[in-house]
């Protein structure tokens, strides 16, 4: 027989319940069912998980690390920002601990080692772009935990988001994978990326000097990964695509992924009043946030050219 790769397998939701109740303290009995973005391939893969008593968690299967190349300490990290980031008051969705005391647990899959944890769930609904006063919290909030953050350590490293995580593996998966026929466009992408990376130059090389330009963002916040309650409390989960980045890269991944720079400029004002309110920023952090903007789109078009056969064709299509 012909030997064949699996490069992705799902894990039967009663046998996710059966790991939750042997390795967490958690009421019995414990039910367990597929998020529905289960099938967006790009993705972890999330199981709603009820204890006994009615309390409901959210459990993370990560992809296989070599996705985005990660290593087991790229896990840890997210688990401790996380655990910091509660410990600190900020709202965020946190690991729960396992029996062995640990927060991360590992299965063999049919396609390799793959990671799991358990958080808490977070309630309520996602932010309603048109609504002035959660885009407001929203900015606050992301600030308080870029503030936060500036006091961090772990022993754990993570890949950064640096300008070859953003910039040149992106674009080289682009060259790959853009047909002649986009040569054009592909060219207008090239341009574009060397301009912004010029623009910001000057600002990345004074980096390391220049204290809480540089430490740990979530990478990717948007209006699906921050619920809010009846009162307009927040809820932050999905840190999948954190690590120690530019905090101005961090306000443009989430101007990016709401389209706030092509809605009304009161949205986008009330974001950064918010953000202002607990860290005002330098006028060169606000100005390298333009080049950022490039910079993420070119990093979006770059993760949608994988060539993994996880993402599908479609998304390679016209952008």
């Amino acid at each position: 027989m012909t030997p064949i790769r699996i490069a992705r397998s799902f894990v039967a939701a009663e046998s996710v319940a059966e790991l939750i109740a042997a390795e967490y303290d958690v009421a019995a009995p414990v039910t367990c069912r597929m998020f529905s973005k289960l099938l967006r391939t790009q993705d972890n893969d999330h199981y709603l998980t009820t204890a006994g008593d009615g309390t409901q968690y959210a459990f993370r299967i990560y992809q296989q690390g070599d996705r985005y190349h990660r290593a087991e300490s790229d896990y840890l990290y997210e688990i401790d920002w996380l655990r910091f980031l509660r410990e600190h008051e900020l709202p965020v969705s946190y690991p729960i601990r396992r029996r062995d005391g640990g927060y991360l647990g590992r299965l063999d899959a049919p396609e390799g080692t793959r990671y799991y944890a358990l958080f808490s769930l977070a309630y309520g609904d996602p932010l309603a772009l048109k609504d002035l006063d959660q885009l407001y919290v929203m900015g606050e909030t992301m600030a308080r935990i870029h503030v936060a953050s500036d006091s961090f350590a772990t022993p754990h490293a993570r890949k950064p988001l640096d300008l070859a995580y953003l910039l040149d593996r992106p674009l080289e998966r682009i060259r790959r994978n853009w047909t002649d026929e986009r040569a054009a466009n592909l060219d207008l992408v090239l341009t574009a990326a060397e301009e912004a990376r010029e623009e910001l130059r000057d600002y990345i090389d004074a980096g390391a000097s220049v204290p809480g330009r540089w430490g740990p963002i979530g990478g990717d916040f948007h209006q699906s990964s921050v619920y809010f309650n009846e009162v307009n409390e927040p809820t932050f989960f999905n840190f999948d695509l954190c690590g120690p980045g530019w905090r101005a890269y961090d306000i443009a991944a989430f101007l990016s992924n709401a389209n706030l720079m092509h809605a009304p400029a009161e949205r986008s004002e009330a974001f950064f009043a918010g953000y202002y309110a607990a860290r005002p920023l330098a006028d060169e952090d606000h100005a390298a946030i333009s080049p950022f903007l490039t910079i993420r789109r070119v990093w979006l078009m770059g993760a949608f050219a994988r060539e993994d056969g996880l993402v599908g064709h479609t998304f390679v299509g016209s952008i």
